[in-house]
């Protein structure tokens, strides 16, 4: 009896295996390398140099990796180091975990009051998105005579709650503090009001950095505030900035993930 002969699979069929088989290795590999990485970056959160807590945390955030929570948390409750407290700060904003703000909030309270505390009072602010019940905390911030940094933090996190009480009261900071709480101040007017003006078309010529604005700008940006500082123009344009459409969101980790991958195919 003659034997049939074995039938060849065609080649565009074995390409497309061995093309699937690689995707499948390369997605492995990807996992594999993803897992190692976060395990060293959590370990270096709580490495004693706190240059390596400094990059580990700064990774995290820039990457809003909400796989740091725990690390955060810790952070958080217990970091002496300033620079890497403001780091967890910030990845807990940017990571945008809700449970970490009590945390947050509670470390923003306490001293030193230097730069460090005015960015975990705004972290807060933002992390709260918008929730009023840091309204009464921010305003009694805001009002703490010899406390300079929390005061310029929660006038600007006043704002970024939605409440337009904050606009008068950065703007007396900055007016009258002394370098570097004013550059601070001015920096926050800058980048919650400046785009306010631009939406609704009112010409306002910020001063370069580190300048002293003049009489004319404060009068234009008061008289700006007088007219159209309320709170739905402040709300639209906090919408617009801060508020991040999860479709959006997830579309870009897919992007990101295929571009990780491609450099296996190269």
């Amino acid at each position: 009896m003659t034997a049939q002969p074995t039938q060849k699979r065609p080649w565009p069929t074995r390409i497309a295996l061995v093309l699937l088989i690689l995707a499948g290795l390369g997605v492995a590999a990807t996992a594999v390398v993803d897992q190692v990485r976060l395990r060293l970056d959590l370990a270096a959160c709580r490495n004693p140099d706190p240059n390596v807590r400094l990059q580990a945390f700064s990774r995290f955030s820039r990457e809003r990796d909400a796989r740091s929570r725990q690390a955060v948390a810790e952070a958080l409750d217990s970091e002496t180091d300033r620079p890497v407290l403001e780091a967890a700060g910030s990845t807990a904003m940017r990571i945008g975990d809700s449970t970490l703000l009590d945390a947050l909030h509670r470390r923003a309270s306490q001293g030193p009051d230097d730069l460090v505390r005015a960015k975990l009072i705004l972290y807060s602010a933002r992390l709260s998105r918008r929730d009023a019940r840091l309204v009464p905390w921010l305003q009694a911030g805001a009002r703490a005579a010899g406390e300079p940094w929390r005061q310029v933090g929660s006038a600007a996190g006043l704002l970024y709650v939605g409440e337009p009480r904050g606009g008068p009261a950065l703007m007396a900071i900055a007016r009258q503090a002394d370098q570097p709480v004013r550059e601070f101040a001015m920096s926050e007017l800058r980048g919650l009001i400046g785009p306010m003006t631009e939406t609704v078309g009112w010409p306002l010529h910020w001063p370069a950095a580190g300048a002293e604005p003049d009489a004319a700008f404060w009068s234009n940006l008061e008289a700006f505030w007088a007219q159209k500082g309320n709170a739905r123009l402040l709300n639209n344009v906090l919408t617009r900035r801060f508020d991040r459409d999860p479709r959006l969101y997830e579309l870009n980790r897919l992007i990101y993930a295929r571009n990780r991958l491609a450099k296996w195919f190269e």
